[in-house]
């Protein structure tokens, strides 16, 4: 075992010199992911960007205060900003404006205007829901309103202690929906681009840099020199599986670090299970390892491994669903997917960025691509000849 972790080691150090390997392991995947992520749709996400709405209140009295309380208790997303701030923040699709005099116009029964405005790029199915919850919140407000003129002296104005007074009470009628099965959603922007880009560059060093190096390897005579060294053929074997395990884990661990901080910093979407993406990811890096072993063991020249490794990876992530969303495909496409591993790994990173599920869920995801790993290590095993 040690001598597997010895080789592995080597391996990856001697990977992380070469610069332009470090170049298609890291900058690569996110300028491709930052430029498909942008094209196909950018941040929003279907879970999140329908309920958010950035609130400017004009008024700041105790009504407008509840209204926005009622509106966050509906489930939206509320992001509060002085005018001045507006003015000054990015990113904002989807404003809604409370006029100053709010109060006092309402309690003297004057018409009031609520203005819901959007930003021209801004997705219209989520205006559409933003709308809804502001109308739903307008109403219980009336509703609160009439209640409370119920004990109020004829003639006499409401104030907002008369509003204040009265209890908010559970709805009388509830709405539950489940859904039948996984959601339609067809993933889009940064939710497509990132998990594709990552699938489709692990792969991709793996069977360019992964095969070449074990070609070169083979044609210097370097693996014949290691024969001679106390180690026995499976833990050469096993080590340089384990290497490229080890790169591509840098990589992976990389990449994910680069998408929490864009999360965090700029509010890019990357799902609400970053650990177990992280976790799938590496078991894809336990896939792709030996076959790039197996590659340069079939193929005696490091620059045509190279370039198999190139059209391999471009043809399985194009079927695998790296570069579109497998659910725009016909299903013989569909069907293509399942026999390669990209697919099942694209298949699993949706399910837990844009469908809402966790690893419990996907268990028979894990299970195949644990398989395709054990596959392909034997497969490399029985393939690289070392004497």
């Amino acid at each position: 075992m040690r001598s597997i972790f010895t080789i592995a080691v080597q391996d990856l150090r001697l990977t992380m010199t070469d610069r332009g390997a470090v170049l298609w392991m890291t900058l690569l995947p996110i300028v491709f992911a930052t430029f498909f992520g942008v094209v196909m749709g950018g941040s929003d996400s279907p879970a999140t960007s329908a309920a958010s709405l950035t609130v400017v209140d004009n008024d700041g009295s105790p009504i407008s205060r509840a209204l926005i309380i009622d509106l966050e208790g509906d489930g939206v997303q509320v992001t509060e900003l002085t005018p001045e701030e507006r003015s000054t923040t990015e990113g904002v699709t989807r404003t809604l404006v409370i006029p100053g005099g709010f109060a006092d116009g309402v309690l003297s029964g004057n018409q009031q205007v609520l203005r819901l405005e959007k930003e021209p790029d801004t997705s219209q199915e989520a205006a559409l829901v933003a709308q809804a919850r502001v109308l739903a919140a307008v109403t219980r407000l009336i509703g609160r309103l009439v209640k409370a003129s119920e004990g109020v002296d004829a003639g006499r104005p409401l104030s907002p202690d008369d509003l204040a007074r009265i209890e908010i009470q559970a709805d009388l009628v509830q709405v539950e929906t489940t859904v039948a099965g996984r959601a339609t959603v067809i993933p889009g922007g940064f939710a497509q681009s990132i998990p594709g880009m990552a699938v489709m560059f692990v792969m991709l060093v793996a069977l360019t840099y992964g095969a070449a190096s074990i070609s070169a390897e083979r044609t210097s005579g370097n693996l014949r020199r290691l024969v001679t060294a106390p180690v026995s053929r499976t833990e050469i074997v096993f080590g340089k599986i384990t290497g490229r395990f080890f790169i591509a884990a840098v990589q992976i661990t990389l990449l994910m670090a680069f998408g929490i901080a864009a999360n965090r910093v700029l509010g890019i979407f990357i799902g609400d299970h970053p650990f177990q993406t992280w976790l799938v990811l590496l078991i894809y890096a336990a896939v792709v390892a030996p076959l790039g072993v197996a590659l340069g063991a079939w193929v005696s020249d490091p620059d045509r491994a190279a370039s198999i490794g190139v059209i391999l990876t471009m043809v399985m992530a194009a079927l695998g669903g790296c570069w579109w969303p497998l659910e725009v495909v016909s299903k013989p496409l569909k069907t293509v997917a399942l026999l390669i591993p990209t697919g099942w790994a694209m298949s699993t990173l949706h399910g837990l960025i844009s469908f809402g599920q966790n690893l419990g869920d996907l268990g028979l995801n894990l299970v195949v691509l644990a398989g395709f790993a054990a596959f392909f290590s034997l497969l490399a095993s029985r393939s690289l000849r070392i004497d």
